[in-house]
């Protein structure tokens, strides 16, 4: 893939991934109004990262690696995966022990993997070193 391509849709997935995380802050201050509006936000903050995992899988596919950064990387691509099992499980409601607490590690471990994954984007465009 060219450059400029990889560079365009890292642009737009970063993008989508602070939006999608303030959404879900926005739907966390919605669990005031009710659950239903909670669940709706949520889920749609879920809805926009879709598009981001699959140029993230796609980066997988090509190889993309930072060598010399990777623990940053790998722990990226670790705390993400469980995210991910964690939002299936919250957005399809197949988790029976789903509870404010478990929604709060959840929570914690998507912005820990996003500052994680800001470091990638500033390390792979040579941001920082």
């Amino acid at each position: 893939m060219e450059l400029d391509v990889i560079r365009t849709l890292s642009n737009l997935s970063l993008f989508l991934q602070v939006i999608a995380f303030l959404m879900l802050v926005y739907a966390i201050k919605l669990k005031t109004e009710g659950i239903d509006q909670h669940a709706r936000g949520a889920s749609l903050a879920v809805f926009t990262i879709i598009p981001t995992i699959l140029f993230m899988f796609y980066s997988i596919s090509q190889g993309f690696q930072l060598a010399s950064y990777g623990i940053v990387l790998l722990l990226h691509r670790l705390l993400g995966s469980i995210v991910l099992i964690f939002i299936i499980l919250f957005v399809t409601n197949r988790w029976r022990f789903k509870k404010k607490v478990h929604m709060d590690i959840a929570t914690g471990l998507w912005m820990v993997t996003l500052i994680m994954g800001i470091i990638v984007y500033l390390i792979s465009f040579g941001y920082i070193a």
